[in-house]
Parts: C-alpha cells; sequence; structure tokens
C-alpha cells in the first residue's frame, strides 16, 4: 500500500493544471494592473511620505505609474516590472514551496 502511495505522489507531481496556473496570473496580474499602484499611493499618503503628499493621483497614475510604459527604455521597464510585481512574487512564492516540498519528499 505504501509503494501505491508513493507512485501516486510522483505522478500528480509531474502534472500541471494549467487551468489553475491561468487564473492565479488572470487574477494577480489583474491585482498588479488596478490594485497595487493605488495601494502604494494610499500608503504613502498615510505615512506621510512627501513625495505622494504633494502628488494627486491622477498625476501618479497618468505620469507616473502608467504613461511611462509608451516611452521605453528603463522607465518603461521599471513600470513594468512594478506592475506585475502582484504576479511575479506570487509565482516565487509558490515556485520556493514547490522546490522545497519535492526537497522534503524525496528525503
Amino acid at each position: 500500500m505504501n509503494s501505491n502511495t508513493q507512485v501516486q505522489i510522483e505522478k500528480d507531481s509531474s502534472f500541471t493544471d494549467w487551468s489553475r496556473e491561468l487564473w492565479f496570473a488572470l487574477m494577480f496580474v489583474c491585482i498588479g494592473w488596478t490594485v497595487w499602484p493605488l495601494m502604494i499611493y494610499f500608503l504613502g499618503r498615510a505615512l506621510d511620505i512627501d513625495y505622494f503628499v504633494s502628488l494627486t493621483l491622477r498625476v501618479w497614475a497618468e505620469d507616473k505609474v502608467y504613461g511611462p510604459l509608451t516611452d521605453g527604455g528603463f522607465r518603461s521597464l521599471s513600470r513594468l516590472l512594478l506592475l506585475f510585481f502582484p504576479w511575479l512574487f506570487f509565482f516565487f512564492l509558490r515556485l520556493t514551496l514547490n522546490l522545497a516540498r519535492k526537497k522534503s519528499l524525496l528525503s
């Protein structure tokens, strides 16, 4: 019975549920492009950071977050990194947990 369980675990670990992966990606990309910049802005204002206190939400959104996407170059890449950060962080966290789980199964 133990050998059947071990075979089942190895079989399931190689299976990737792509529908679940796509839903997670969609959810965290949507959060990154909508909620994440607002969280940064309002948290900066709540903590009384001078940069955000003197900045309006419209200027933050149009000139600092979404505007540089059309410019190209480093500023555009840094904004894409900012907007995709929730998905990248979640992906890295899941990858780390998956590798740790596989390592503990092998031990």
